[in-house]
């Protein structure tokens, strides 16, 4: 990904790029086509933000990653 280190926005920051706030953020139905990254051992059934707190969504990992064109690479390293 060419960086050394990640890191959460804060809230304020969330809340202003994506219209979410940070614990709902979700790339499906975004108005804005963000980048999706996804460390090379997501498997299995994920849960994601789903626009509201309450609310998950449940998701094929292997799916998710196909649908969104998703970077896969190791980054929980």
């Amino acid at each position: 990904m060419g960086v050394n280190k990640l890191r959460l926005p804060s809230a304020d920051e969330a809340l202003a790029a994506t219209g979410y706030e940070r614990g709902t953020i979700t790339p499906l139905g975004s108005s804005t086509a963000w980048p999706v990254f996804a460390d090379e051992r997501i498997a299995g059934r994920v849960a994601m933000g789903a626009g509201a707190h309450g609310f998950s969504a449940f998701v094929d990992a292997g799916a998710l990653v196909a649908a969104l064109g998703a970077t896969v690479a190791d980054i929980s390293a």
